[in-house]
């Protein structure tokens, strides 16, 4: 998977915390959309034409994006939930918990590879 894919993703989660108008997505809606393995969904169908992930789930430019992004995330969640406070600092949104954790696989690293520029 190209940390571009997950880069992007986290461009657009900021865009809809700077804008203020999801601040009522909370840490446990963001939570029981990972328990569903449908985070990508959940945001795109609260967030609607506010956020852009047409490329990380309905194409396959970044391959399988959405099922290796929903596989890192609930191994985060499994590891950490209910801990966010502690590791990241995060009490409050639930897109900056979003926004936390793709950081966070990215530090992983896990089956990440970089973009190749010639």
């Amino acid at each position: 998977m190209k940390v571009t894919a997950l880069t992007l993703l986290i461009l657009h989660i900021n865009s809809l915390i700077d804008s203020g108008k999801y601040n009522d997505i909370t840490i446990s809606d963001v939570h029981t959309a990972i328990e569903n393995n449908g985070l990508l969904r959940f945001i795109k169908k609260r967030c609607g034409s506010d956020i852009d992930l047409s490329i990380h789930l309905e194409s396959t430019v970044y391959g399988d994006f959405e099922n290796f992004y929903e596989q890192q995330i609930n191994q985060i969640y499994g590891g950490y939930a209910g801990d966010e406070r502690r590791k990241w600092g995060i009490e409050n949104l639930g897109l900056c918990l979003v926004l936390a954790w793709t950081n966070e696989i990215i530090q992983m690293g896990e089956g990440l590879e970089l973009s190749n520029r010639g």
